[in-house]
């Protein structure tokens, strides 16, 4: 009989995601020069969109999560930059494709992750889904 193995990952943002992610930023940055508002507001609008974009990119490139584990019990848990270990639980997760996107909450914060397959292994990230589809 086998049993279930954990498996830890280390978190580094996806370069595939930040380029995604980038390109639709800079195509909602220059919308606003394509419409019929007057130009007093397509600037600020423009400066606000920008703005606002890249400090929410800059938030996902520096998530909280450094690293995290999954015991063969399924039990969580998070490492933060600090590089303090704490307890967490899966609030959710998605499935898209070869991707696996987490939402993991500990006491005092959460942090989200996106797997793919440029920043983690194709073994762990096949396990990874397979764990998830399997639990309720």
């Amino acid at each position: 009989m086998t049993s279930a193995r954990g498996t830890s990952f280390e978190h580094r943002p996806s370069a595939t995601l930040t380029a995604l992610v980038a390109t639709v930023l800079c195509l909602a940055t220059v919308a606003p020069f394509f419409t019929s508002l007057p130009w007093y507001f397509r600037w600020p609008l423009t400066a606000v969109v920008g703005a606002f974009g890249l400090l929410r990119l800059r938030a996902f490139r520096r998530s909280p999560v450094a690293a995290f584990r999954l015991s063969p019990a399924g039990l969580w848990t998070v490492t933060l930059r600090s590089g303090r270990d704490v307890p967490a639980e899966l609030a959710e997760s998605r499935l898209f494709a070869s991707a696996v996107f987490l939402r993991l909450r500990w006491r005092g914060g959460e942090g989200q992750v996106a797997l793919l397959p440029d920043n983690t292994p194709a073994d762990d990230l096949r396990f990874l889904r397979a764990r998830l589809r399997t639990a309720v």
